[in-house]
């Protein structure tokens, strides 16, 4: 019976990919692996992913380190303000570098000059590593917390110095996390299309992303078998963080990072030279990597378009909202992409939950099952969102009997199917701190299992329910990957529409609605903060 289940989970989240991939037509596979454009995305692709990813890493440890070290007022607020790019959408940031560095028209060209130029392989590399350092961060900054102090005590008293100590002691026993860290850099940046289409694209820096978009918007249909052998190879790229990720948990007790009853983390007192320092780094990357962007964003929506190139600050003298005005209420395609993000994103959310806490009601008591669906959610996670989005095409437009193609529960499969893993790990670690001497205490007074549950479990659970909703809904809002394949007449989102406004060239209203959503994603997620109790959302 629950193998019965566990086979549903499976047909469900996997079979779309198993259909992409028997469509694979041979002849078409080979003329495609051969082909020069194919080799030129494979390489671009690659340098991108891993540069992007190098990237991430340098910042992320500069920066994990101070934090997980050190104390200082406002560090709550500087640690939040190192997740913003992480919070906002790609194609929103990338949308920012676009109005602040255009090599023509960027309004902080002769302020804050990019390095290099902006558009091409370097620039795409660069707003990678920025775009995806949180998540870096985020994972580093953790393990240097547990890291005994008395390690870097001992050094200081042997007459190492700060990098000496990073460099020997600390790095090498967060090599599991550092990889770990790489590998979810290296597979967000292989699945990303809103950089390359932003970035990369006015250069013909074409990743296989967007090749796989590019060839079905030649071809339509006919383009299928092409775009199935783009997916494979980008699906074979996703593998390697996949097996890495499970070779280092199997071998994580070798590099024990706090033990004993000497382990002492964080807590060490700043210099003044070195708070100094660390604040001008600080505030000098971070005004790089958003502030100054995401500030010329919101700018080009209170002007008109073109002013502040030609005109500069005197533009401000004539500010107007007209650029939201025109967005929210006059654009009609505005009001289907909120209608479609919004309420197909809420079901979304909605299904995923029910899924998760079903999931975890019906194998409670069965490890082995339990482990088993939580590898099955977590293998679409590293699955580039087009191969998801490519898979249900195939597999759902009527050839298996089931036909949703061109209607708006298409992004909802592929919303529910990359999104999942998001809900079911924090339920499953809330679960894992529930004692089960409450399930014992419970069954001794007469409750049934569906008792204990409604009236014990789910109470207990519910901010990682109720939080993992909004935390869901999150990425669901900024989508845009698999929404550019299954956006339809039926189904509009606001990342397709925001798309089709940066390729019409209307930047002012792209912006005024780029902020908007931002807005919306940061509002979201103070409220999955709040209904979680600080357990999710940041």
């Amino acid at each position: 019976m629950y193998w019965v289940v566990i086979l549903i989970l499976a047909v469900a989240l996997l079979g779309p990919m198993a259909g992409l991939f028997a469509h694979v037509d041979k002849a078409a596979f080979i003329e495609t692996m051969q082909s020069a454009q194919f080799l030129k995305a494979l390489n671009i692709t690659l340098l991108s992913s891993c540069g992007g990813a190098v990237f991430s890493l340098i910042i992320a440890i500069l920066l994990a380190r101070s934090f997980a070290t050190h104390e200082w007022k406002l560090k709550r607020l500087q640690r939040l303000i190192i997740l913003i790019p992480y919070l906002v959408p790609n194609f929103i940031l990338a949308t920012a570098y676009v109005i602040a560095w255009n090599p023509v028209t960027g309004l902080l060209n002769g302020v804050m000059p990019f390095p290099s130029r902006l558009y091409g392989l370097y620039g795409m590399t660069i707003v990678f590593g920025i775009a995806h350092a949180p998540l870096a961060f985020l994972l580093l900054e953790d393990k240097f917390k547990r890291i005994d102090n008395s390690l870097r005590e001992a050094a200081k008293l042997s007459g190492a110095n700060q990098t000496t100590i990073l460099a020997k002691i600390e790095l090498p026993l967060l090599k599991p996390t550092i990889l770990s860290a790489f590998g979810l850099c290296f597979a967000l940046n292989i699945s990303a299309f809103a950089i390359p289409a932003w970035i990369g694209a006015p250069e013909r820096a074409y990743t296989l992303t967007y090749k796989i978009y590019q060839v079905l918007q030649v071809g339509g249909s006919d383009g299928l078998p092409r775009a199935s052998v783009f997916s494979i190879v980008l699906f074979l790229l996703s593998i390697p963080p996949l097996l890495v990720t499970g070779w280092i948990q199997r071998r994580e007790q070798m590099f024990t990072t706090l033990s004993g009853k000497a382990a002492k983390t964080g807590g060490e007192s700043w210099s003044k030279r070195g708070f100094m320092l660390f604040q001008i780094f600080f505030w000098v990357t971070q005004t790089f990597f958003w502030i100054a962007p995401l500030l010329c964003l919101a700018a080009s929506t209170l002007v008109k378009p073109g002013c502040l190139q030609t005109s500069g600050i005197s533009c401000f003298n004539d500010m107007s909202l007209k650029s939201y005005s025109y967005v929210l209420f006059d654009l009609s395609e505005t009001h289907a992409a909120f209608w479609g993000s919004i309420v197909y994103g809420t079901l979304s959310a909605a299904i995923i939950m029910f899924v998760a806490v079903t999931t975890i009601i019906c194998f409670s008591n069965r490890p082995l099952h339990l482990k088993t669906a939580e590898w099955l959610f977590s293998l679409p996670v590293a699955t580039p969102g087009a191969i998801i989005a490519l898979g249900l095409i195939v597999s759902c437009s009527g050839k298996y009997g089931l036909n949703i193609y061109n209607t708006p529960y298409i992004a909802v499969a592929a919303y529910v199917i990359k999104h999942i893993n998001l809900a079911f790990q924090p339920l499953r670690t809330g679960y894992a701190t529930v004692s089960r001497s409450i399930f014992e205490a419970a069954r001794i007074s007469g409750a049934s299992p569906a008792r204990v549950w409604r009236d014990i479990m789910l109470p207990i659970l519910r901010p990682e329910v109720l939080g993992g909703f909004f935390l869901v809904l999150i990425p669901i809002l900024g989508e845009l990957t698999m929404s550019i394949f299954l956006t339809s007449p039926s189904f509009k989102s606001i990342g397709t529409v925001l798309f089709d406004l940066q390729d019409y060239a209307d930047q002012s209203s792209a912006a005024a609605l780029s902020i908007v959503l931002v807005i919306l994603v940061l509002a979201t997620n103070k409220l999955a903060h709040f209904l979680s109790k600080g357990k999710l959302g940041y």
